[in-house]
């Protein structure tokens, strides 16, 4: 652990020289695999949400775990595919087809899904899922209050990954990332190197966090940089920090700082 960390800081104080009077890049580590077992955890899975206030949200198989609090969310095991926070600080997660929120130890199911254990993710007034086991699954829905969910397309290949920054939505298939505007339309945003996409954070209009075949990237004006390899397999951007969950070393880490890639030479392809 301590050589994938030391592995990690070295990459990123290589990554920019051109940034070398910015402030440096700040690297904290919230959980090891010694902190999962130590909040008897039975393992991470590809789950993590950051509130608002910071609150962070992680998951196993059958439970949600907040961080601060060091304590599990719901009273009897109940299956978690993702979870989200809304804007009013509700805890959304999806179990099975259901769509609720997590509340008082236990899950309300809310809204019927089209497929088994999809994602989600949150803007500033709408709800997106998308996903889910089933590895045919192109297709992207918006949560209506009154229908229950309306699709919205589908794309050529699975939808991998989205993220909403206020009214608009990133989302990716294979390794495309679309852009979704507020006033409806739709437009393929980038075309990025490597492997299938399978996490997506917008930090804003031209900067994307990602990861793909175990490595993370970022996206910032046109340019693409390595931000670490053998790392993944989810991210969260939220109150200037990137997260990062590891659920193959089951660690998480949060990373502040993270310089621009303004002097760096293209690499997409």
């Amino acid at each position: 652990m301590r050589h994938v960390l030391i592995a990690m800081v070295c990459l990123l104080s290589t990554a920019w020289p051109a940034a070398a009077e910015a402030p440096a890049v700040s690297l904290t580590v919230l959980l090891t695999p010694e902190r999962v077992r130590a909040s008897n955890l039975e393992r991470l899975t590809p789950v993590l949400t950051v509130g608002g206030r910071g609150r962070i949200v992680v998951a196993e198989p059958n439970n949600l775990f907040l961080l601060d609090s060091r304590k599990s969310l719901l009273d009897g095991p109940t299956p978690v595919s993702d979870c989200a926070f809304a804007p009013d600080g509700a805890l959304l997660m999806v179990s099975g087809r259901r769509l609720g929120y997590c509340a008082g130890g236990r899950f309300h199911p809310q809204i019927d899904l089209p497929e088994n254990a999809m994602r989600l993710t949150v803007g500033r007034e709408r709800i997106y899922v998308y996903g889910g086991d089933n590895d045919k699954a192109t297709a992207l829905y918006m949560i209506d209050p009154n229908r229950g969910h309306a699709k919205l397309f589908a794309l050529p290949h699975p939808v991998g990954a989205a993220s909403a920054v206020g009214d608009t939505l990133y989302f990716s298939a294979a390794n495309d990332v679309y852009r979704l505007a507020p006033g409806g339309e739709m437009d393929l945003f980038c075309r990025l190197p490597g492997p299938a996409i399978t996490s997506l954070a917008a930090a804003g209009d031209d900067v994307l966090y990602f990861t793909a075949g175990r490595t993370l990237y970022t996206w910032q004006l046109g340019k693409v940089g390595i931000l670490s390899e053998g790392l993944g397999d989810v991210v969260c951007w939220r109150g200037g920090a990137l997260y990062v969950l590891d659920t193959q070393k089951q660690l998480l880490l949060k990373l502040e700082n993270l310089p621009c890639l303004e002097a760096m030479p293209q690499e997409t392809p």
